[in-house]
């Protein structure tokens, strides 16, 4: 009877230790939809999710922060969606990285230039996925999910170039609050010639926080120095300009000590800090004004100073007509767009008109 127990009691705990692992291993270790890994710290998962409305069966490999599977904060193929529960991750015997699944092409992170042995990739605490080749002395960096950021910017990720590469590091926006694709229509991006932080809407720029002061602050109040750090680096020797923050304090904290931050740029063009609700850009930027960092917006002539999107409640009478577009690459920005350059249209609807909130 003690050696029954002793096994089950053995049985538990390495089930308990490969749930919470946070490492990939080469050549027969894989991740699919009924397992994940976990950040050593506890912050961070990484797993195949569903996101989408309720008639969407479209699942992604993706990271999420403290166990909120609404939104993950990085997804690998949100331009590929699965539509089953077929998607694997593993490293293959020739040190390749890649997502594979049924009935569509594989979605490739990493391919060997030569056959390598004693390749993890390691999810770390700062919620970087990290590829690594355990052969070098110094563990080198093979491939990371902070150079692929989505809508979402942690500390230590990069905004910027890196001009002998040519690698660029920015944030797009979902296409809708349900739809990841990177169709989405702004960007988030560090403006190395005018160096300031800006958003822009189909690559014309509609938010800014005004260039970097000497004093290392930004026209518009845009950190709470009390809470983050945050740098501008010009690296002569890498080629790289770029933009970064960081935590002042308990960066990696254990839950319950931790004080985090993460900014997210919301497919209406708003940039939310998730941790102190603080919001930019967005609704607010509205048509005509130009106070918080928001950039007017061109037009034709019949858009005067006194033409601005309100949101208002209520109901337009049979004599308006009304025109809809089912086209599902559409977001609600765009439909705004499109009506502020038709001196015909007087307003579109808060949402869209398709079950994935797309279309006008």
């Amino acid at each position: 009877m003690a050696r029954k127990i002793y096994r089950f009691l053995l049985f538990c705990f390495c089930a308990s230790h490969v749930l919470e692992a946070d490492t990939l291993y080469q050549g027969g270790d894989s991740l699919n939809s009924s397992s994940t890994l976990v950040s050593k710290n506890g912050l961070f998962t990484l797993g195949f999710t569903r996101v989408g409305s309720a008639e969407s069966n479209a699942s992604y490999l993706g990271i999420w922060y403290n166990n909120d599977t609404s939104h993950p904060f990085w997804l690998a193929n949100r331009g590929k969606p699965i539509a089953d529960n077929s998607g694997v991750l593993a490293i293959d015997g020739s040190g390749n990285m890649k997502l594979t699944y049924s009935g569509g092409d594989p979605v490739e992170f990493y391919s060997s230039q030569s056959s390598t042995t004693n390749i993890t990739a390691i999810l770390e605490d700062s919620g970087n996925f990290v590829l690594k080749d355990e052969n070098s002395g110094s563990q080198q960096v093979l491939w990371q999910s902070f150079d692929f950021p989505t809508d979402t910017f942690l500390p230590g990720m990069k905004l910027g170039i890196n001009n002998r590469t040519g690698q660029t590091w920015y944030l797009k926006s979902w296409l809708s609050d349900l739809v990841p694709t990177p169709a989405g229509a702004f960007t988030f991006e560090w403006d190395t010639y005018g160096k300031e932080l800006v958003i822009k809407r189909r690559d014309v720029i509609y938010w800014t926080t005004g260039p970097l002061r000497s004093n290392s602050s930004f026209e518009i109040p845009f950190l709470d120095a009390a809470v983050l750090d945050f740098s501008y680096i010009n690296d002569s020797n890498a080629d790289e300009d770029y933009f970064m923050f960081k935590v002042s304090a308990n960066e990696y904290a254990s839950q319950g000590q931790r004080n985090f931050s993460m900014w997210q740029l919301g497919y209406d063009g708003t940039i939310l800090d998730l941790t102190t609700s603080q919001a930019f850009g967005g609704p607010p930027c509205k048509g005509n004004n130009a106070d918080a960092g928001c950039v007017r917006w061109s037009g034709p002539t019949c858009r005067s100073n006194s033409n601005s999107f309100e949101l208002r409640s209520g109901y337009f009478v049979n004599t308006v007509p009304s025109k809809d577009d089912d086209n599902s690459s559409l977001s609600i920005s765009d439909c705004r767009d499109i009506c502020w350059k038709d001196c015909r249209c007087v307003g579109v609807p808060s949402r869209g008109n398709s079950a994935n909130n797309t279309g006008c």
